[in-house]
């Protein structure tokens, strides 16, 4: 019985030491965003489209890819879009926004976050010009 309880906590020990984070799976990295369009301070009037393209990737899969147009100087949300895109690793995402309810210019943030499977968020912002 000993013996045994001896072989059973040196094999618990030793299986410890060779797990890692995801079952031996590489190491989480950051995921990332690249907006490719609009450009910071780009002019956008109303009624007319805002579009809002570029890639994200992840090593733990994407699993929500999301943009939000908000009014920089009140914080009010104009526009807000979502995906899953499924099980993949690299998305290209292209979204637009017709302009509306510009009553006066202001500054605009978009937001695009990408949310892994596993939670971990990442962020990337571009301030555009909304002119009525």
């Amino acid at each position: 019985m000993r013996i045994s309880g001896l072989f059973l906590l040196l094999f618990v020990a030793f299986a410890g030491l060779n797990c890692s984070k995801g079952g031996g799976s590489e190491p989480d990295s950051p995921g990332t965003i690249l907006i490719t369009m609009p450009g910071a301070s780009n002019v956008f009037d109303n009624g007319f489209p805002l579009k809002v393209e570029g890639e994200m990737a992840d090593n733990n899969l994407i699993g929500t890819a999301k943009l939000e147009i908000r009014n920089k100087t009140t914080n009010a949300i104009l526009n807000q879009q979502s995906v899953q895109p499924g099980n993949v690793g690299f998305y290209r995402f292209a979204w637009t926004w017709t302009v509306t309810g510009i009553t006066a210019t202001i500054t605009a943030t978009v937001k695009v976050t990408n949310i892994d499977k596993l939670g971990n968020q990442v962020v990337k912002e571009v301030d555009v010009i909304l002119n009525p």
